[in-house]
């Protein structure tokens, strides 16, 4: 069976996107792999490739319009000209995406599936799109590295990621005037304040307390138009982290853009590098020895910096969630923190880095890397999906 993937835009899906490939290689598959920059970089394809295959793809890529992505008349998508059967990975919250699921339901329902990284994710898809066919549960992964000895890596901390201050997202809020800024802000501060707190349940509640005779339909059509309510939220507890960490004396290696622009005392101890390709930052995670995450958001699932530092024989450091709290054991496979008291986090991080604990640091990472080669590479994570959707090579999904 031949299945097509699309690789769009974004590095990093389309490194997720490279592993999955290789694995299903390694099962019998024929892989097809498609292009965003066609000009540069692109597979041959052909009417017999296409018929009965299946198309993969994270985000939406493909599925959009993208001009080298349509069908000769340039009218129509190739997914729908050939008819092929659609797996769509969407690695952020579903309210990012409200039109592109209405499209597929317009256009390809019965040709479509979505598979969600967190389980909430897929509850708030079976309460605002109950038509979308749902596939499994599947958190990102992590892609394994060659491990450098402990006694030969020389960052302490490192965390990779991009930071953009808040309040670049004022213009949104304040857009519509001050009672909108007001009540913008009182969603803002009652998830920052709760970390149980769902931003689209939040939300919610305060819609129906403002509106209450707004309809279901149009509760939706708002949750779709808040996102920069979650950028506001990730980017205030990523910053406010690793503010804590830095103001506390402890250096902190930083792969990504924007942190420039975090407001801390002490912003000397911020080494920061530009953005990294995935390839990179796994190399930087192999040379660390204590690697942070900071949960974008995700309240029953995991980021892949956390099987990523640990495939990398670094001790990952990150806040947790229910999900987490299945899988990971405090000071036995990783170092958890509470994102409400990143000063505690601090505290016990300069302990932890002090010589007389490189062999516990250590014991945590080798039983950490144990855990993820064990269950949480890209590898494990598409046989799942193989699992769930095909049983065979030659046999259609």
């Amino acid at each position: 069976m031949q299945i097509i993937t699309f690789h769009g835009d974004v590095e990093t899906t389309s490194y997720f996107l490279i592993q999955i490939e290789k694995q299903l290689r390694k099962d019998g598959y024929e892989v097809c792999p498609f292009y965003f920059d066609a000009e540069k970089k692109t597979a041959e394809g052909t009417d017999e490739i296409m018929q009965g295959a299946y198309f993969l793809t994270f985000n939406f890529a493909g599925l959009y319009g993208e001009d080298m992505w349509l069908a000769g008349d340039g009218r129509e998508p190739v997914a729908d000209t050939y008819r092929l059967r659609c797996i769509n990975i969407i690695v952020d919250h579903p309210y990012h995406y409200h039109a592109f699921i209405q499209e597929q339901l317009e256009k390809r329902a019965d040709r479509y599936m979505q598979i969600c990284i967190d389980q909430l994710h897929m509850a708030y898809m079976h309460r605002y799109f109950p038509q979308v066919k749902l596939g499994p549960f599947l958190p990102t992964a992590g892609t394994e590295m060659l491990c450098k000895p402990w006694g030969e890596r020389t960052t302490d901390i490192l965390f990779t990621g991009t930071y953009v201050c808040p309040s670049h997202f004022d213009v949104f809020i304040n857009r519509n005037g001050e009672e909108y800024s007001q009540f913008y802000h009182s969603i803002i501060d009652e998830v920052l304040s709760d970390p149980h707190a769902l931003l689209e349940d939040v939300a919610r509640r305060r819609l129906t307390e403002e509106i209450p005779e707004a309809t279901e339909d149009e509760l939706r059509e708002t949750l779709g138009h808040i996102q920069f309510l979650d950028y506001y939220i990730r980017f205030t507890l990523r910053g406010n982290v690793v503010a804590a960490l830095a103001d506390a004396g402890l250096k902190v290696h930083i792969i990504g853009a924007g942190w420039e622009n975090l407001p801390c005392s002490h912003p000397e101890n911020l080494i920061l590098s530009p953005y990294a390709s995935s390839e990179e930052c796994l190399l930087a995670l192999a040379d660390a020895k204590l690697a942070l995450n900071v949960l974008p958001c995700f309240h029953a699932g995991a980021h892949d910096r956390v099987f990523n530092t640990m495939l990398a024989g670094a001790v990952c450091v990150t806040d947790s969630n229910p999900y987490l709290d299945q899988i990971l054991i405090d000071e036995e496979n990783v170092i958890l923190y509470d994102r409400e008291r990143p000063g505690e986090l601090a505290d016990r991080l300069t302990v932890l880095l002090q010589p007389q604990m490189d062999e516990k640091l250590q014991k945590i990472a080798k039983t950490g890397r144990e855990l993820a080669m064990a269950g949480h590479t890209w590898e494990v994570r598409t046989k799942i999906c193989l699992l769930y959707t095909s049983p065979s090579p030659r046999d259609g999904l």
